[in-house]
């Protein structure tokens, strides 16, 4: 895998399935497993940089001790292309689906894997195939080991969808619900919609940065009702391959919307009669929170708040907050077990959510 690289590479076995990998006059190493997953290590003192890479596309060289970019070859990535970054793949029968039956990307090219029965029946990959086809996009047969070094080492299903991104549309207001209906005064112009539910409920993801989390909460989103995703924070992970995939494609049918200042659209929102619920952990610093069980029954416009892995919803969107609702556990855990992850507390407050009338 390493043999193609411009620099001498001296290999050290340090265990059964680990090897450490030192660049000729680079203070930077890496340690493989047998998994393919690469870690940058200093030489000297062995001190773990933060980036993990997998399937390695980058290697280290002598630069102030710390790994910078160095392009080599790969073995057999030919047969797939991205020829710009506006382009990415989709994996996996449902994301790829749910993009080309719901249009909203750009869509450049099929990929099948040769020969591949799968784990999934054959009828499945047909399908597809027959969806690409009515569209009239070219479908290409490439090896196995092109696909998955393509996705780095994701489960494709032997099966990848060359499309063009999908950004988040930056809102800047939130209407009113009148005679049925909302708007929302988007970048791209003012949008009226029909919420799918008695009101309209959106799901505020504040500085998420788990992809798998985002997919887990954007398939409860949808399957609970909720008529959009709103995304909050700098650091927030954008709408990726691996969301889709983990969302199962309910990323590719449910809109994602995103606030550059969210304190300032919470803040229009509620004044347009939108109400701003947020996430708490029980013994939380937000003052006075509701077991979710005790919830009454919403009977305004919805925003559910859900915070980060790490520190929760922010300061300035939580004294926005009009209902701060919490999990409550239903025996004894450890005080180093606070709350559930947000992933999984998404699905069980959207599913206990609701408004008056439903």
């Amino acid at each position: 895998m390493f043999a193609n690289l411009a620099v001498t590479t001296t290999r050290t076995k340090i265990g059964p399935c680990c090897e450490l990998l030192f660049s000729s006059g680079s203070t930077a190493a890496v340690i493989r497993s047998s998994a393919n997953a690469c870690r940058f290590y200093n030489k000297d003192r062995y001190s773990k940089f933060d980036r993990t890479f997998k399937q390695i596309g980058k290697a280290p060289t002598p630069t102030h001790g710390r790994p910078t970019k160095l392009k080599f070859r790969t073995k057999g990535s030919e047969g797939i292309e991205l020829t710009n970054t506006t382009m990415e793949l989709l994996y996996g029968y449902s994301p790829i689906k749910a993009a080309i039956m719901q249009g909203r990307r750009e869509i450049y090219g099929l990929y099948c894997q040769g020969g591949f029965m799968g784990d999934e029946p054959r009828d499945e990959l047909k399908d597809i195939i027959n969806m690409a086809k009515s569209q009239l996009l070219p479908i290409k047969e490439v090896m196995k080991s092109d696909m998955t070094d393509a996705v780095y080492g994701a489960n494709h299903q032997g099966i990848l969808l060359k499309v063009g991104r999908i950004d988040a549309t930056r809102v800047r207001d939130l209407g009113p619900l009148v005679n049925g209906r909302y708007t929302l005064d988007l970048t791209t112009g003012v949008v009226e919609l029909e919420p799918r539910r008695k009101f309209p409920l959106l799901v505020c993801l504040d500085g998420i940065q788990d992809e798998r989390n985002m997919g887990s909460i954007i398939r409860s989103a949808l399957f609970f009702g909720a008529d959009g995703i709103l995304l909050c924070g700098k650091d927030a992970c954008r709408p990726s391959p691996i969301v889709s995939k983990t969302s199962s494609g309910a990323m590719e049918c449910l809109p994602i919307y995103k606030a550059a200042e969210p304190p300032k659209v919470l803040t229009k929102a509620r004044e347009n009669g939108w109400s701003v619920v947020c996430t708490t952990v029980k013994e939380g610093d937000l003052g006075e929170t509701n077991p979710l069980h005790r919830i009454s029954n919403l009977n305004s416009p919805t925003i559910l708040v859900l915070g980060s892995e790490g520190s929760g919803v922010n300061h300035a969107i939580r004294n926005l907050s009009d209902i701060n609702v919490h999990i409550p556990a239903r025996s004894d855990i450890p005080s180093y077990i606070d709350s559930l992850n947000v992933g999984v507390a998404a699905g069980v407050i959207l599913s206990a959510l609701k408004f008056v009338g439903e």
